[in-house]
Order: C-alpha cells, then sequence, then structure tokens
C-alpha cells in the first residue's frame, strides 16, 4: 500500500507528520505530495489513498477543496478528507443547510442573501442574536448583536463594501499601532490607498484571508446561560468529548484555551447525536460544537479538523453504543487506521 501526504507544516500543529509515522510504522509506502504543483494529479495517480490536511485560509480553500474532489471523484482514488466531510468546512452556512437537511438539532439560523429582505427582519429580529461569517475559528469572525441598529450597519457593510475575515472583536486592529510591523502594514496601507485613488491599482490585501465575505448576511439565535459548550470529536467509531470553558466575561467558548477533560461532565445525548449525525453524512471524521437551547443539544458548528493535543488530552474515548474505554489516543492514529481500511476496500472492488 502506498499512501501520499501532501504536508500541512502551519501555525504548529502537523497532521502529516504523525500520519507518515503512524503509517510507516504499519508497513506503509509514504509518497510526499505536492499537490499545488503543475503534475499534481500525476503524482496522485502513483498512490492507493492521498492525505491532505488543509486549513481555513483562502489560498488553500480554494486549491484543496477542487483538487482532491478531482482526486477523489474522477481518478477513484481514497482521500482524507473526502468530499462528504470536508466540502462545508469553514462555511457556516453550508453547514446550516447540511445539518437541517439530515434532521439534526441545531439553533435557528436566518440567512439572507438579499439586502432588502434582510434590513425588513431587522425590525422584528429577536434579539439579542449573534452575527456571524461563514468563515473563521476560535470565535474569531462572532458578534453578539443587542438592537437593530447594530444589526442595520452589519448587513449595509455585507452587501456594499463587505468584511474581512479575521478584523472583529480581539482581531480588530487597535487604533494605533503597537508594534514596528503595525506600523509598518498601516503605513503601506496608506501608500496602497494613494496609489488607489491615484492609477486604480487595487491595493495589497492580507495574507490568509484576503477575501472579503459579502453578499449575504447570517445571524444565528442566541442562546443564553450556557457558561461552556461541549466538543465531541467523532472519528469513525470513536468519540472524543470535552468542554469548553466560555472567556471571562464573555459568551464564547471556543479559543477560550480553558478545557475541562472530565468524561463525568459530557451529556450522553450529545455523543449520541454526534454519531448520528456523522453516520448521515458520511463523515470520515467531524468535531462538534454543542450548546443547549432550552436543556437540550443542539449542534451551532462543525469542523473536520481541528487541534490534536486538546483530543489527545482526552483520558479515553466513546464507542457507538457509548462504551467507554480508558486511554489517551492521538487522533491521526485512528483517521490513519480507518483510513488504511477505506483503501484496502477500494482496491478489492
Amino acid at each position: 500500500m502506498r499512501i501520499g501526504i501532501h504536508p500541512d507544516h502551519m501555525w504548529g500543529c502537523s497532521f502529516s507528520d504523525k500520519w507518515s509515522q503512524l503509517l510507516k510504522e504499519r508497513g506503509v509506502e509514504i509518497l510526499e505530495l505536492n499537490l499545488l504543483s503543475k503534475n499534481a494529479l500525476e503524482q496522485a495517480k502513483e498512490c492507493d489513498g492521498v492525505m491532505w490536511r488543509w486549513f481555513h485560509i483562502q489560498d488553500h480553500k480554494q486549491s484543496a477543496r477542487v483538487i482532491l474532489h478531482t482526486i477523489e471523484n474522477h481518478l477513484d482514488i481514497p482521500v482524507f478528507p473526502s468530499s462528504r466531510t470536508s466540502w462545508h468546512f469553514d462555511d457556516k452556512i453550508a453547514q446550516y443547510y447540511l445539518l437541517q437537511a439530515i434532521g439534526a438539532p441545531q439553533p435557528e439560523a436566518w440567512i439572507f442573501w438579499n439586502r432588502e429582505e434582510a434590513l425588513k427582519w431587522v425590525e422584528t429580529a429577536p434579539y439579542p442574536v449573534i452575527f456571524k461569517l461563514t468563515s473563521g475559528a476560535g470565535s474569531s469572525n462572532v458578534l453578539k448583536v443587542d438592537h437593530p441598529i447594530e444589526a442595520r450597519k452589519l448587513i449595509q457593510r455585507m452587501f456594499c463594501r463587505g468584511i474581512f475575515p479575521m478584523t472583529m472583536n480581539e482581531y480588530r486592529p487597535p487604533l494605533l499601532p503597537r508594534t514596528r510591523r503595525e506600523l509598518r502594514e498601516r503605513f503601506s496601507r496608506v501608500v496602497d490607498a494613494a496609489g488607489y485613488a491615484a492609477t486604480g491599482e487595487y491595493p495589497r490585501l492580507r495574507e490568509f484571508w484576503w477575501k472579503p465575505e459579502m453578499g449575504y448576511a447570517y445571524f444565528q439565535e442566541f442562546l443564553p446561560d450556557n457558561t461552556c459548550d461541549t466538543r465531541v470529536t467523532v472519528i469513525g467509531n470513536r468519540a472524543f468529548a470535552f468542554r469548553r470553558m466560555n472567556r471571562p466575561g464573555d459568551f464564547r467558548a471556543s479559543g477560550s484555551g480553558n478545557i475541562d477533560w472530565n468524561p463525568a461532565k459530557i451529556d450522553p445525548a450529545c455523543l449520541r447525536i454526534a454519531f448520528d449525525v456523522s453516520a448521515k453524512a458520511g463523515f470520515q471524521t467531524m468535531a462538534y460544537d454543542f450548546l443547549y437551547r432550552e436543556g437540550k443539544p443542539v449542534i451551532c458548528e462543525i469542523s473536520y479538523t481541528f487541534v490534536d493535543s486538546a483530543v489527545f488530552n482526552c483520558p479515553g474515548q466513546w464507542d457507538p453504543e457509548l462504551n467507554w474505554h480508558e486511554g489517551h489516543r492521538w487522533p491521526e492514529e485512528a483517521q490513519i487506521e480507518d483510513f488504511m481500511v477505506e483503501v484496502l476496500k477500494r482496491s478489492k472492488r
């Protein structure tokens, strides 16, 4: 068996390194791929399966999704993540429609593709509501909206200028530069603006999130009295779970870093829902973020990728019958075990 792996050396958490190590220990031949090169498909044809953990940056969203889809569906080579697992990654509106289609519990949401309809809704909306961009991790593009004036401003901006990801909340650039880097960036923006005004030359954009979100408005029901969320990660027939405490003085839990790994605090209902959704949707792996609405868990967001150490720190895992199995485990190990089985099944067809 030969598995091709595209490296994911970015932001200090590499799944590809662990995949390679674990597969080699099982006697699998590894081929390091560069799927961003001109001969990407020729490289893929040399493999029995292809793995690429891609990120929520714009470059990957416009390349990895297309390339892996082609390899999986037109070369008939198994890939990780599969199209079923990843087509909705970092797209909260896509996730909403997917969860709605399979009948999964989720907060009420209001999605608008038309500015006039959105502005009409503003007058009767059940404030507070949560405004979200479709993209973003770690609660980066999430705002609590308490008044129609705030909602109206956001809608106008989403249908006119747009909003760049990672420019809201604590990610919003400070009024005054704090470092030399910020000072250089501020100066370059002034120079670019002058160039655009004089010659029409488009200004430089941000490195990772260079595409503004616009042309829609997405609001979600606010769920009060949630002091934490529950993160359930399902990989095949295994579920890992922990709770994430809210940030101090904030309603957001994702990205807080304050984690409780006590399995006794995990609601079995969250585990059942996560297993059920993964089975219905055909996910290879999926992390689910649960909050409570009137005492019942609902899925707020899903993501095929995550920080591996948070899952490893779970003291054990559940199977689909909710039996507990003690012991720490890297999620990459579970992923490659399942992927090897998938590759073998495909080769016997």
